[in-house]
């Protein structure tokens, strides 16, 4: 069973899926470069892929996939697409032209993709997958698709691995830029303006094109040759490729330690509990200490114990022993937080509330309606308070009610009716 995070999909900052790890690299062989591109739900191993894509010099790929769930608002903005749901049927819509557009369910659009790799691959040894991220989600994401639908032993012959973009360029372009994103190496590097980042079939291209002109320009210094690439099979341009391609081996072992991980981490979440149903930084806040403990190989037992035997002095000792990559300021809140956890004679630390976290909300709070009891009619034209006092040999009844007016049958707390009886004892 895939272990995942339960965190928001939306929380777009909250980290990689997948732990930033150096590609192992490949050996140089007779393969084939193929730009590769996805849009999805969200980034963790189970979310869905909305949109894959491929290119090559000859030819290309592309297909939306129906998910099974709704994108979220920033993932639907991110790519301009969104799900209609209707009594019937779903559909998938582009929000830039009003379309509707054709989609496949995921076991067909990942079987006609594995089938397009075949193709392409022709005679070469393997095919090597292209991407673009910051922070690498997407190889990890697509080979859980393919496990699910039975496609990974057949892809896994295919594939040979998966190369990612933004360290070529921030390796190749490191003295001349500072930012390496995607739509900033298009404008420096191939002179396009108008690249669409929000459509997975231009971005497959752009990377591919990056790759390309970066193993040219080092022909060109290297040898003065002025042939272009164009088949993407050619030796600089895979030479280049192989030492920044992690193999589909090693991407599974990533994804298994990721999983322990996570499985690591989802131990916190009494813990956090709290945090992760309030606002969505508070949601980001409490996943990026949640992690801080996961990475530093801390559960919620050893923290138990270590409160049990040290109470808050334990707590603090392991946190800064064995947390050595952590600001001073989350070593002190992770401290106060676990602390009033743990003692039942604290309070627990609260999120602060949505409403000041809101920042379209600056006014005042709105007010808050208790319950009110309705009490009988007013009697009377006075505005002022009235005062009626009914004796008998028994009793004694005192009542204030307040007058308007109007006839009201709900008045507020302060004019609620207020009785008083007094028995006289023997």
């Amino acid at each position: 069973m895939v272990q995942h995070d339960t965190s928001s999909s939306s929380d777009e900052n909250t980290g990689p899926n997948i732990p930033d790890i150096p590609a192992k690299g490949i050996s140089t062989g007779k393969f084939r470069l193929v730009g590769w591109a996805v849009d999805t739900t969200g980034r963790r191993l189970i979310d869905e892929i909305v949109q894959i894509a491929g290119y090559t010099p000859n030819d290309t790929f592309s297909q939306y996939i129906m998910p099974f769930s709704d994108l979220s608002p920033f993932y639907s903005r991110k790519h301009n697409i969104r799900v209609f749901n209707t009594i019937r049927y779903r559909r998938l819509k582009d929000m830039r032209t009003g379309q509707f557009l054709k989609t496949k369910s995921e076991i067909s659009a990942l079987t006609d993709f594995v089938q397009w790799l075949e193709k392409v691959k022709g005679d070469a040894e393997g095919v090597i997958l292209i991407f673009y991220e910051l922070k690498k989600s997407v190889p990890g994401m697509l080979l859980e698709a393919l496990r699910r639908n039975n496609l990974l032993e057949r892809f896994e012959k295919i594939c040979k691995g998966f190369a990612n973009g933004y360290s070529i360029a921030k390796t190749k372009c490191q003295s001349s830029t500072k930012t390496h994103n995607l739509k900033v190496m298009v404008q420096i590097l191939l002179g396009r303006e108008n690249i669409d980042s929000a459509n997975a079939n231009d971005r497959a291209s752009a990377v591919y094109d990056i790759a390309v002109h970066l193993a040219q320009g080092e022909r060109e210094e290297i040898e003065g040759s002025t042939n272009k690439i164009t088949t993407g099979t050619e030796p600089d341009l895979i030479e280049m490729v192989c030492p920044y391609t992690n193999p589909i081996s090693a991407e599974e072992e990533e994804i298994e330690g990721f999983k322990v991980l996570l499985q690591r981490q989802n131990t916190f979440r009494p813990v956090f509990r709290d945090f992760l149903r309030a606002s969505a930084s508070e949601r980001q806040h409490a996943s990026r200490l949640r992690r801080l403990l996961a990475m530093n190989n801390i559960n919620y037992d050893k923290l138990k114990e270590a409160y049990e035997q040290g109470a808050k002095d334990g707590l603090d000792k392991i946190l800064k022993e064995e947390i050595a990559n952590a600001k001073e300021e989350d070593l002190n809140e992770l401290l106060d937080i676990l602390d009033r956890y743990f003692d039942p004679d604290k309070q627990p630390v609260k999120p602060k509330t949505p409403w000041r976290n809101n920042k379209y909300n600056r006014g005042p709070r709105p007010r808050s309606f208790g319950n009110r009891r309705s009490n009988s009619r007013s009697k009377g034209n006075s505005d002022s308070k009235g005062e009626e006092c009914v004796t008998d040999n028994n009793t004694s009844t005192e009542i204030n009610t307040s007058t308007d007016n109007t006839a009201s049958t709900e008045t507020s707390p302060r004019s609620e009716e207020k009785v008083k009886v007094e028995v006289p004892t023997d």
